[in-house]
């Protein structure tokens, strides 16, 4: 199962900062699970991050995280 789908709106865990929208996914010997993440200040600018390094950040799932 996928932690998150194309059009997900996520952000970087911890160290430097990085919101933005998956555009895309990848998988290497050692990220199993990795997604590519399009900035929502930078248009264009991608990052590409271990599934683990992610959360999302859509209304959704941040109630559910919530515990409400």
């Amino acid at each position: 199962m996928c932690a998150f789908n194309r059009g997900d709106h996520v952000e970087k865990i911890s160290g430097s900062k990085w919101r933005g929208v998956v555009v895309g996914e990848y998988s290497t010997s050692l990220t199993p699970e990795g997604y590519a993440v399009e900035s929502d200040t930078e248009t264009g600018s991608v990052q590409i991050y271990p599934a683990k390094a992610l959360r999302s950040t859509s209304a959704a799932a941040l109630h559910q995280g919530s515990g409400q």
